[in-house]
């Protein structure tokens, strides 16, 4: 008989308080069975589509909805049994249960589950009744806090390094950080069935499908080495094989005999094939296994599509020249890059309000600000099959953190059999994927043990580690390592992060968390520079969200005084351990800022992070200089996004409004970059004073692509001191460069002037451009720190609005989002100019109060901006709607005070 699926999502579910507390049983509603608004589900979506809880994204309701995560919940639904379950088999699959469940079919137990990131088949063949007959099924989820209390008491306590310690004990996603709240999340601890759940009948069906592309040294032929798994085992079966293009032709077939076999294998040669190249490197070619079985009379007995790429995906470890350690670096289709990404956290407290579109939004903004990866954080969810369609085809490697963060977990035996199993499943779902780049254990678990002064040996990974200090790394060197091997031997594994030397947070070995700035010692982050390592995988500074989602955290009856920085509300959306306090010493380091406004609060903070993300991937990108001297070969910033509204390290924000350091991430990420470091770096007031104050500046370039690109270096320099232009030598003014491919390139150094002195603030433009004068890159340096500039107060920057001259499309849209990231040309040129130079033109729309709460802020080709004086800047912009422009700059509340 064919495989038929009936996905139950389809039939009425209904949901109830099983076993409350006082807030629960004071909702009488809550006694009854009600109908699920949407499913998959968890609770605190169907609390919210009845009224019964506020919305915890707005002021202080988290606080308010806290009682349901002591709840238990029952969902149910009726369903008939189809005509198909008749046949040899009849399954119930549950994709995703979070997370203590105990599943009935018409009152009959047929699963108890303890681990959300298990997915379960069961057979209930013999539970179901005849066709066309009604079934009831019931899902009880238990309160993962009431069960974290009783394994905390069963198994003994275990220290946390933040929030509930009875986490620790659970496979839970939201047990690992991201549900029970985390210095950018609030506490929303769900339950429910997260992902689908569905009835199969069948004889013979296909299990899995596991694709290992093998591609020539050349790059000219590759070879799809195919194994199918099936179940049961049939007496008749047999399978093709079809490769199709992106377009549906068919390029290779083969079969396979799977009589009396449950697995049979095959490879397949493609001559020329389309290779997958990450963002900035080539197209996202991808092809899709049209694997069908039939039986002996020729019926489909099943059938599956795996789409996959044809790429090499290596991590290089290798000996520097002149420097300690090894490199880290990732090689695609045997060409070194260097990876430029943002770590990944849940997109939405409430997973499965994360849409498809949602995704691809989220993978095609990334996509925009030209990252090539996205580090997916262990403390959240393993990815979706939407995230990694999203991944795959906008070209966005994938390193993939196993489910722990920041965990001090048991090993009991019962522990590490959960474990296994749940990494066999998420391995053999995810692993052929084109997109994915890496498997990584974890995160920060063996940094942060070696912070607490746990001492073991860094050098031992093949233990045995049962009795030893830090048992736990049985779990990131013998279990998981293990599995990977075994399910997905072409993936590179890494048992960690950061991970690699003594201590784990080693610079010169593996990857680093450099939070130096903001955590640990706050250092300045002017000093990222010396903070780098072989590949930086967190590192990140605070900055508030775009006005509009600011708005958003306050209740339209909030009064103006919690409208202030310092509010108990403000507070609320912005978790981190004492965020307020470093904000502010971060700000008072930099810029001078009004604490009394909450928007002149809002810019400054964004500007701030802006100034911080843009000095680390200038910085780090200029360490990646060739084989040999690739000192630094990928920034990650934590982080991409967010998970709700809130004041975090993200740059863009929950409602995928990017945040205006994006622009600068955006410019630093280009195929072509133009940085400057000006020496001496600081003008101290009074100590530490160098040999000369007297500036002067090296310049460097950065070519993301493979081939050498030939350009004009332009400098310009002006005296905010004196008010006047500097006149350079023609050769300092304008000279032909080359940048080497895949690197960057060193591109001299501008002495200092004669005309300037100890006094002097020099600003200085620097340009890339190609033949034909189109602006390839910009960078204005400026003298530091900026709380000692002062501006005119006839300082005025001029904004002007026109239709774009013709629509243009900046890029290729991809198959899931709304492409409003990727798809369709620019509506408007918006021309920006100054009178002097200022520093971050931040443009945005004015609003009146009486639009709708649109999804997106409109989206530029540049912003945040720096302008010389008497220059004119003009950007595309989509998304205006007829609304008029202004401009934010530094210091300009100052400059309107002083017209006062």
């Amino acid at each position: 008989m064919s495989k038929t699926t009936t996905q139950l999502t389809s039939w009425r579910w209904r949901m109830a308080n099983s076993n409350g507390n006082a807030k629960a049983e004071s909702l009488p509603s809550l006694a009854e069975w009600t109908p699920v608004a949407s499913f998959p589900s968890v609770v605190q979506m169907e609390l919210l589509a009845q009224k019964l809880i506020p919305d915890p994204n707005i002021g202080e309701n988290e606080r308010l909805i806290q009682w349901a995560g002591a709840v238990d919940w029952e969902y149910a639904c009726s369903f008939d049994s189809p005509k198909t379950a008749d046949g040899q088999f009849a399954d119930l699959v549950f994709e995703g249960l979070d997370t203590f469940a105990t599943v009935t079919l018409n009152g009959k137990e047929v699963l108890r589950s303890d681990n959300m990131f298990i997915p379960h088949r069961v057979g209930v063949k013999e539970a179901l009744r005849p066709p066309g007959e009604r079934n009831e099924l019931a899902i009880l989820f238990e309160s993962a806090e009431k069960i974290g209390a009783k394994l905390e008491k069963a198994n003994g306590y275990l220290k946390c390094i933040m929030r509930d310690a009875r986490r620790n004990h659970m496979r839970k996603a939201q047990a690992n950080q991201y549900n029970w709240g985390w210095d950018w999340g609030p506490i929303v601890v769900t339950a429910g069935p997260y992902l689908p759940v569905s009835l199969e009948s069948y004889g013979t069906r296909i299990d899995n499908v596991h694709i290992v592309p093998k591609l020539a040294d050349d790059l000219k032929s590759a070879s799809i080495s195919t194994t199918i798994t099936v179940s049961p085992k049939s007496t008749a079966a047999a399978a093709t094989v079809d490769i199709v293009d992106a377009v549906g032709a068919k390029v290779a077939t083969a079969s396979v005999d799977l009589k009396d076999r449950e697995q049979g294998s095959v490879d397949i040669k493609i001559d020329s094939p389309k290779l997958w190249w990450c963002n900035g490197q080539g197209e996202a070619h991808l092809y899709t296994a049209e694997v069908a079985i039939t039986g002996s009379d020729s019926t489909i007995l099943d059938k599956s599509s795996t789409r996959f790429g044809v790429r090499t995906i290596e991590v290089i470890q290798r000996p520097l020249d002149k420097e300690p350690g090894l490199t880290f670096m990732f090689r695609v289709n045997g060409r070194d890059i260097f990876a430029q990404g943002g770590d990944w956290i849940p997109a939405d407290n409430m997973i499965p309000r994360i849409t498809r579109q949602r995704y691809f939004d989220w993978a095609e903004v990334a996509k925009y600000c030209h990252l090539n990866m996205i580090r997916v954080w262990g403390g959240g969810i393993y990815e979706t099959e939407d995230f990694f369609d999203a991944c795959d085809e906008n070209g966005l490697l994938v390193w993939h953190d196993m489910g722990f963060a920041c965990t001090n977990t048991p090993v009991h035996d019962t522990f590490i059999e959960s474990v296994r199993k749940e990494a066999e499943a998420q391995i053999t779902r995810f692993r052929n994927r084109a997109s994915l780049a890496l498997i990584c254990g974890g995160n920060e678990d063996f940094m942060l043990f070696d912070l607490e002064g746990i001492k073991y040996d860094h050098s031992d990974v093949t233990g045995p580690f049962d009795g030893q200090p830090f048992p736990q790394r049985k779990i990131y060197l013998d279990v998981l390592p293990k599995v990977a091997e075994c399910l997905a031997p072409n993936v590179f594994y890494w048992a960690n992060s950061p991970w690699g030397g003594a201590p784990a947070n080693d610079p010169t070995v593996g990857d680093i968390h450099q939070w130096s700035v903001w955590h640990g010692e706050q250092k300045p982050y002017q000093e990222y520079k010396k903070l780098s390592g072989r590949l930086v995988s967190e590192f990140g500074m605070h900055g508030f969200p775009v006005q509009r989602t600011v708005d958003n955290f306050f209740p339209p009856d909030a009064p103006a005084s919690v409208r202030h920085p310092q509010s108990r509300l403000v507070d609320c959306h912005n978790k981190g351990h004492g965020a307020h306090t470093r904000i502010a010493r971060y700000l008072a380091e930099n810029f001078r800022f009004d604490m009394a406004d909450l928007e002149n609060f809002v810019y400054s903070s964004q500007l701030m992070q802006t100034e911080a993300y843009a000095c680390a991937m200038r910085d780090w990108k200029r360490l990646f200089q060739g084989p040999g001297r690739e000192l630094c070969a990928g920034a990650i910033i934590w982080q991409l996004n967010d998970c709700y509204p809130v004041t975090s390290w993200a740059f863009v924000d929950f409602f995928l409004r990017p945040k205006p350091a994006f622009y600068a991430i955006r410019r630093a990420c280009a195929p072509v970059s133009v940085g400057v470091e000006r020496a001496p770096a600081t003008r101290w007031v009074d100590e530490d004073r160098p040999e000369s104050k007297v500036p002067r500046f090296a310049l460097f370039g950065h070519n993301t692509g493979p081939e050498a690109v030939e350009c004009v270096l332009a400098l310009r320099a002006y005296d905010f001191e004196t008010g006047r232009w500097t006149e350079l030598s023609a050769e300092d003014a304008s000279r032909p460069v080359t940048l080497a491919p895949g690197r960057n390139t060193e591109l001299g150094a501008l002495a200092s002037q004669a005309s300037w002195t100890e006094d002097s603030l020099v600003i200085l433009e620097a340009t890339l451009s190609d033949k034909s004068g189109n602006q390839l890159a910009r960078a204005v340096d400026w003298p530091e720190p900026y709380r000692y500039l002062y501006w005119p107060d006839d300082t005025s920057v001029s904004v002007q609005v026109a239709p774009a001259l013709a629509p243009s499309s900046h890029s290729a849209a991809t198959a899931g989002g709304t492409g409003f990231f990727t798809d369709g040309g620019w509506e408007d040129r918006v021309t920006v100019s100054a009178n002097q130079p200022v520093k971050g033109v931040w443009l945005e729309p004015v609003y009146d109060g009486s639009e709708k709460f649109d999804e997106y802020e409109p989206l530029w080709s540049d912003n945040m901006l720096d302008l010389m004086p008497g220059q004119e800047v003009g950007v595309l912009v989509k998304g205006l709607k007829g609304r008029k422009v202004k401009a934010r700059f530094l210091a300009d509340w100052e400059v309107k005070k002083g017209r006062e």
